[in-house]
């Protein structure tokens, strides 16, 4: 995967109207698939991005309140989709920390 495949499969899997967020909150149903992308995505930027001062805004902007795009109100989802969500929402705002840490 090249630096802007995995650019434009976070942009998509974490902003775009088709975006994991998006399906969970109209749809109520996990894209495994995307997230997984996602995860992939942000692995190879995070070693590209290793040894840079700046990210592409793109990227940025898709990781902008990421612990907060898979947080849901407590009867949304049953108590067990809520807490896997949350630890989604954590794992990718743990990955935005690697990512944009010097």
């Amino acid at each position: 995967m090249d630096i802007q495949e995995a650019i434009e499969i976070i942009y998509i899997g974490l902003v775009s109207e088709n975006s994991v967020p998006v399906k969970l909150r109209t749809n109520r149903e996990l894209d495994s698939d995307l997230l997984n992308q996602v995860r992939e995505a942000l692995d190879v930027l995070t070693h590209y991005c290793k040894d840079k001062e700046t990210v592409p805004k793109k990227l940025a902007l898709a990781m902008v309140d990421i612990y907060g795009a898979f947080s849901f109100q407590t009867g949304y989802f049953e108590d067990e989709i809520l807490e896997e969500l949350e630890g989604i929402g954590i794992e990718l705002q743990e990955k935005a920390m690697e990512l944009f840490s010097e």
